[in-house]
């Protein structure tokens, strides 16, 4: 070494040379400050491609757990709507049973019930959201819980109320008509309808309910049979008289299988689906009158 600079020897096998390399004080120092500078960046790379391999995993973990808990909460939010689903049927099987029991009744409103989705964020977003919407979540959940449960109890305070009118009222019940007087499917409802022989408008006082010939008809509640003949229109026709004002008609039967006079009960076979009177196809005509003005039989089906 000496003041100006360092000698740096290299002393190959004894087959070659000596090598002598002299470097100056600034350059050795230049060359120093560059290996130190590559050495400390190349550390500070590998400790920040660790940390953000390590910061890697944990919001690949965080996206899973986020996506888990989306499919736990979107499980909850699918058994809330079936559950809204049930408690609407029941509203409405609570209306048909006020109304054909006479009391005081109010037609139910569609359900008012709401609740979001998942909601979706960006991958930039998942982590400072995901917590976030989560909590959105569980939040509509709990408020449709709350309104579920004032209504289930609501609903279970009238179904009580029901039970106890329904008791003191059997014989009522007994004779109305809540059943489908035969399985088939409508082709026509209560309502105007075009005429299918004239082509005009007209009343259709009940409904068409197709089936293949030789259906069972049975009776939809208790009666005694007050007419079981032929009807220019509605050809083999039948009618039951089920007291309290209330009378069905069965038209285009096949055959009528009870006699005027005749007592029968809820579920008795009464008839065969046909085709006879003024008929396109096999199907079943009923009607349903209260004190002698013709409803929409649908007012009454419950089951």
């Amino acid at each position: 070494m000496t003041k100006k600079g360092f000698t740096f020897v290299v002393i190959p096998p004894s087959t070659s040379r000596v090598v002598r390399l002299k470097l100056s004080r600034p350059l050795l120092i230049g060359l120093s400050v560059l290996v130190l500078t590559f050495a400390v960046f190349g550390g500070y790379s590998i400790v920040r491609t660790i940390w953000l391999n390590t910061r890697m995993a944990e919001l690949e973990q965080l996206r899973t757990d986020y996506l888990r808990q989306q499919v736990a909460i979107k499980k909850v939010v699918n058994r809330v709507e079936g559950f809204k689903s049930q408690i609407d049927q029941l509203r409405e099987l609570d209306y048909k049973l006020r109304l054909i029991t006479d009391l005081e009744v109010e037609r139910p409103r569609p359900s008012i019930y709401g609740i979001g989705g998942a909601v979706e964020t960006s991958d930039t977003q998942l982590v400072k959201e995901a917590e976030l919407n989560n909590l959105d979540l569980i939040g509509l959940l709990n408020k449709d819980l709350v309104r579920l449960e004032k209504v289930a109890r609501y609903q279970e305070e009238s179904f009580n109320n029901l039970k106890t009118h329904l008791s003191d009222r059997k014989d009522l019940i007994e004779r109305t008509p809540y059943r489908w007087p035969v399985k088939g499917f409508l082709t026509s409802t209560f309502g105007p309808r075009t005429d299918p022989f004239t082509g005009q408008q007209r009343m259709h006082p009940g409904l068409d309910i197709a089936a293949q010939k030789s259906t069972p008809i049975t009776a939809p509640a208790d009666g005694i049979v007050t007419f079981s003949g032929v009807d220019p229109s509605l050809g083999n026709m039948m009618v039951l008289d089920h007291g309290y004002g209330v009378i069905t008609r069965y038209g285009h039967n096949d055959v009528n299988l009870v006699r005027e006079g005749q007592r029968v009960k809820r579920g008795d076979t009464i008839g065969m689906v046909g085709t006879t009177g003024r008929s396109t196809g096999p199907h079943l005509h009923y009607e349903v009158l209260i004190n002698d003005v013709a409803i929409n039989p649908l007012k009454l089906i419950i089951d």
